[in-house]
């Protein structure tokens, strides 16, 4: 999939193009449609969306009414496959730090689904709750990360020596190195600015509307759209780019947990919602799709968009429960003692490393899962783990610095030990 593999500053330089050749076409037929005039302080589209429906689409009934009772399906079903694959995942909880990472990657698609939905039934709440989907999707990228690092190293004294002991070569540089803490500290910042940008970006959208300075259509300099779509861009291309990065140099470690297949499905959404932008944008810019007697502004703006978006979640949370299976980590209690976990030093005669055969005896969960969707639901510690993560790796690379030094000091020791030594004897000779 070729697109997949484009790094999104591009996606979102076309889309921002093809803004610009069309822009006064498609608000011209969106007021022409209407009959109605600019909204506060000059914005092509009225400041409120009001009309929920047009004439009969089919029989009696209008579009936005088909709209909802089809998309409210897609929902239904949506909603029935994700969340029933994070509850299974909650009730066989037995390895948790991998197992809540999954739930919040899987819990992107329900949000997103939702969201699209209420703003499908709400017109005129889409511009108050738009910017959120971004939010989910910015927590998912950063799960989605953390979930790789759980596969190559399941604790962080293992993720410390395994990237400690890594050298990758720099993405514009490739003739130098960086060491794998390095590697692993720029990828984890880089990821973790989406979630805060996006949820700043998310609120700063819903007062901008507030104070009717958004403006969904516009990309003049005074209005906040275009300065919260170019923030939103830039801070997804930098989070997916380094997920790219990561993956591409990594995906060597963790070949037996498929992450090819969880890269796919998680990206696919992204991708289709920007090829989807592009068309309606062509669509409404070449006077395709135009309010009419059938359609109003709500349903070609925000009805027929999020349609498509309802419609197309179905088959992906199918694609969601095949990437993210709960069968890898269902107890075997015939076999329990047969599962090896993980390698760990222990003290004996010969003072060896041998492979233990610990294995977890229960599920962590609790009855019905609901003591991991209480941890799950918990703001707090999702908190706790962007600072445990970050305690990790800073504390880490400061110790790997001071090693590094302490040998830079030790060779440099040996070479004027060598170099006087050297000069001593051809001044004895």
């Amino acid at each position: 999939m070729p697109f997949i593999s484009l790094p999104y500053s591009y996606h979102s330089l076309i889309y921002l193009l093809l803004v610009e050749l069309h822009p006064r076409s498609f608000e011209m037929n969106m007021l022409r449609a209407r009959g109605e005039g600019v909204g506060t302080g000059g914005c092509p589209i009225p400041d409120h969306l009001s009309g929920a429906g047009g004439g009969p689409f089919v029989g009696k009934f209008t579009f936005y009414q088909i709209n909802m009772i089809f998309s409210g399906a897609c929902t239904v079903v949506v909603l029935f496959v994700t969340l029933g694959l994070m509850a299974r995942h909650a009730a066989r909880m037995s390895n948790p730090s991998e197992q809540l990472k999954i739930m919040r990657v899987v819990n992107m698609i329900p949000s997103y689904q939702l969201l699209c939905f209420l703003s499908i039934c709400f017109p005129d709440a889409y511009l108050y709750i738009q910017g959120f989907t971004e939010v989910f999707q910015g927590i998912a990228l950063y799960a989605f990360l953390m979930l790789l690092c759980d596969f190559m190293a399941p604790t962080d004294q293992d993720k410390v020596k395994f990237f400690s002991s890594l050298e990758t070569k720099r993405q514009w540089q490739p003739k130098k190195k960086r060491n794998g803490l390095a590697f692993l500290n720029l990828s984890w910042w880089c990821v973790l600015q989406y979630p805060i940008i996006t949820w700043v970006a998310a609120i700063a959208q819903v007062v901008t509307q507030s104070f009717r300075v958004f403006c969904l259509e516009s990309n003049e300099v005074h209005f906040a759209h275009v300065w919260i779509t170019v923030v939103t861009s830039l801070s997804t291309s930098v989070a997916v780019n380094a997920i790219l990065q990561f993956y591409t140099k990594m995906k060597g470690y963790m070949k037996d947990n498929h992450p090819l297949t969880k890269l796919v499905a998680f990206k696919l959404i992204v991708g289709l919602v920007w090829i989807e932008k592009i068309i309606f944008l062509i669509l409404t810019g070449t006077q395709t799709i135009v309010p009419g007697r059938q359609l109003t502004v709500n349903d070609v703006l925000i009805g027929f968009p999020n349609l498509i978006i309802c419609f197309q979640m179905v088959p992906i949370s199918f694609f969601i429960l095949y990437a993210y299976p709960t069968k890898p980590y269902a107890i075997s209690y015939k076999s329990i003692n047969l599962r090896p976990r993980a390698y760990q030093e222990i003290q004996s005669d010969g003072d060896e490393e041998m492979l233990t055969t610990e294995s977890p005896k229960c599920y962590y969960g609790g009855w019905m899962g609901l003591r991991a969707w209480c941890i799950y639901l918990n703001p707090i510690n999702l908190c706790r783990d962007f600072w445990s993560a970050h305690k990790m790796i800073s504390t880490s690379r400061a110790v790997h610095k001071a090693q590094m030094r302490e040998e830079m000091e030790k060779e440099r020791d040996v070479m004027r030990y060598e170099t006087g030594t050297r000069y001593g004897v051809t001044r004895a000779a």
